[in-house]
């Protein structure tokens, strides 16, 4: 037993700096929760049980917390859950607990935002204030005569993470924790981390409602809250939380609960580690356990060689999964895969299924590929990618880009079937071909008749006039997406002034990082002679950006959906900022309108009555769009 208890110390250490000082985290918070309660089990009294962790740096500069910022607490069932419920008094207030980073947050008197840091060991945290600033969420200047504290999680949200990052971070909270860790403020800006408050210090407020609600006043936006007054009803919010985790727009692990007065809270205390009254009931983790049978590396349009685990069928999550992804050459050389490797593969919140860590392996390592996949050219390493080296001649890279410009000008009938037939027939290579094909170049093709003939070639000829922000992101350069299009377009307003455009130009564009803008200048280099071409058939529309009419209604509101639209979502949004709005996706107290659709009221419609926030219909959202200005 006293090996075990050594062991299990040992292991609970060695996470513990792996998840907050390395920001790398080898096993999801239920295995080492696991780990943590045996502990509890054989040696209650362990040191390693009171010591929460650190991610400080010895080059950072470390702040002080005028109060810890101390570990939770956290149990997986009603019996226990229930048996910390009857120790407080009064109601207890739940909120979910979201996967992020926790950080503290100082104003002084007059309302400024003067210091910000992580947790770190929870008596010293990591410098971040001016990564904390570039934060939408956060206001940088509030309303009050008080010095005060508000403590919080800066996380990414899930749809940003699965549109830009999941293919290349294993999750949101790893990538959070290194955005908001970067020297360069412009960098951490560029990847949207949000906020939500869930603690004010310094106010002699009586409970945690009357804090929420404080906070909402000052323009923040608090994590959802309710008061409970029994274990049954706790159970029954935990239950509900479980079954919509996979549709919020952040990651969650579990639900906290604290006692509602604070009154209480001074009665109850705290241990080294933990207050003794709150909570986490946590969520089992989205995880199992199954051998990897063999890797495959896949090259995309961008030419980026991308290893994907082959795995033994198994059920994670509710759904079957044979295969798991490996992010980039970096993660793959560091998790040492081998044939047979015993795997855990994670699938949460909706994001595809990856492989987590390795838990057995026998044999020897697998290594990367030396040569390209497709053309067998030999391959070389970009930061954490490896990359095809002549992107121009790969074969699959261009295939993957014509299907791209097909998909981007919504030419139906062209799938990547008939694409490689095109290609393999030497008709097409690249995006100009396809103005140049002819009717018997694609009638001499297999299951190719007359009508379909002709009917491909019409729909081509009527994409003969593309608008800017189209033929750009048609173009398919790595990180070159519809919004930056849009921005590039917005800004430049011709395609020679965006190829023409310095790094420092496209980087003082809202949202374009450094590492987009090389990554459109090499797009451009590398394509030019496609791009040449293509202009020989293809005529760009005059581009003028509109200008914005400070006296529309939508000039600079903040605008909110929900509920399902009539029109696509998307297009609303667009309508919005098309007059200077914004469109984020929670309800907060800078939100001037939420527009509801069909379904029942929504977690967002009760938070904007409660703030007071003006409701719209879809057609009363379409009377203001249209208004003329100064209604």
């Amino acid at each position: 037993m006293t090996n075990r208890i050594v062991e299990l110390e040992g292991l609970i250490r060695h996470h513990n700096q792996a998840y907050f000082v390395l920001n790398q985290p080898e096993i999801q918070d239920s295995a080492f929760d696991q780990l943590v309660e045996e502990l509890k089990a054989l040696a209650p009294n362990s040191a390693a049980l009171s010591e929460i962790g650190s991610d400080l740096k010895e080059t950072t500069l470390k702040i002080q917390h005028q109060q810890p910022m101390l570990s939770l607490d956290k149990c997986y069932d009603l019996e226990n859950f229930t048996k910390w419920f009857e120790k407080i008094r009064g109601s207890v207030l739940a909120m979910p607990k979201i996967d992020g980073v926790a950080c503290s947050i100082h104003y002084d008197s007059t309302g400024q935002l003067v210091l910000a840091a992580t947790r770190g060991d929870g008596d010293f945290g990591e410098e971040i204030t001016e990564n904390i600033r570039r934060i939408r969420s956060i206001p940088t200047s509030i309303h009050t005569n008080q010095a005060i504290e508000v403590r919080g999680e800066v996380y990414l949200s899930l749809p940003r993470f699965r549109s830009e990052y999941q293919d290349t971070f294993s999750n949101p909270r790893n990538l959070a924790a290194g955005a908001l860790k970067q020297k360069n403020p412009d960098r951490s800006e560029q990847y949207g981390l949000a906020f939500f408050a869930y603690d004010l210090l310094g106010t002699d407020l009586s409970t945690e409602v009357e804090k929420f609600d404080f906070l909402n006043t000052l323009g923040f936006a608090p994590i959802p809250v309710q008061l409970c007054d029994t274990p049954a009803y706790c159970e029954q919010l935990f239950e509900d939380y479980k079954q919509k985790r996979s549709v919020l727009d952040y990651e969650i692990d579990g639900v906290v609960f604290r006692a509602n007065q604070v009154s209480e809270q001074f009665r109850l205390g705290s241990t080294a580690h933990h207050p003794k009254w709150s909570m986490a009931y946590k969520l089992q983790g989205d995880s199992a356990y199954t051998e990897l049978l063999s890797i495959e590396w896949s090259i995309g349009r961008t030419g980026v060689i991308t290893p994907v685990a082959i795995i033994e069928p198994v059920q994670v999550s509710g759904a079957m999964i044979s295969r798991a992804s490996l992010h980039n050459y970096t993660r793959f050389n560091e998790l040492g895969l081998t044939l047979g490797s015993v795997l855990e593969v994670v699938r949460r919140g909706g994001v595809i299924p990856h492989v987590e860590k390795v838990v057995e392996s026998v044999g020897d390592f697998l290594a990367a590929p030396e040569t390209c996949p497709s053309c067998h050219k030999t391959a070389i390493v970009e930061g954490e990618f490896l990359c095809c080296p002549e992107p121009e001649s790969c074969l699959e890279i261009i295939l993957s880009r014509l299907v791209h410009f097909c998909s981007v000008l919504e030419l139906e009938g062209f799938g990547k079937k008939l694409i490689r037939n095109l290609v393999l027939a030497k008709l097409i290579r690249e995006p100009a071909d396809l103005y140049r094909l002819k009717f018997e170049d694609l009638i001499s093709l297999d299951r190719m008749g007359e009508t379909l003939s002709k009917k491909l070639l019409a729909q081509v000829a009527q994409k003969r006039r593309l608008s800017l922000p189209v033929f750009l992101t048609a173009l398919g350069f790595d990180e070159l997406g519809p919004g930056v299009a849009e921005a590039l377009a917005s800004r430049f307003e011709s395609l020679e002034a965006v190829r023409s455009a310095s790094i420092e130009d496209l980087v003082a564009i809202y949202g374009v990082g450094e590492a987009i803008a090389q990554a459109i200048q090499k797009g451009f280099h590398a394509f030019d002679s496609e791009i040449r071409a293509l202009l020989t058939e293809v005529q760009i529309e005059p581009y003028r950006a509109r200008t914005l009419d400070s006296a529309h209604p939508l000039f600079q509101k903040s605008v909110v959906f929900t509920g399902t639209l009539e029109l696509d979502r998307k297009e609303a949004q667009k309508k919005v900022r098309s007059w200077g709005g914004e469109t984020p996706s929670a309800v907060s107290s800078k939100t001037d309108y939420l527009v509801v659709g069909e379904g029942p009221m929504s977690s967002k419609q009760k938070r904007a009555l409660k703030l007071g926030i003006t409701v719209l219909s879809e057609s009363e959202f379409f009377e203001l769009y249209q208004s003329p200005p100064n209604l």
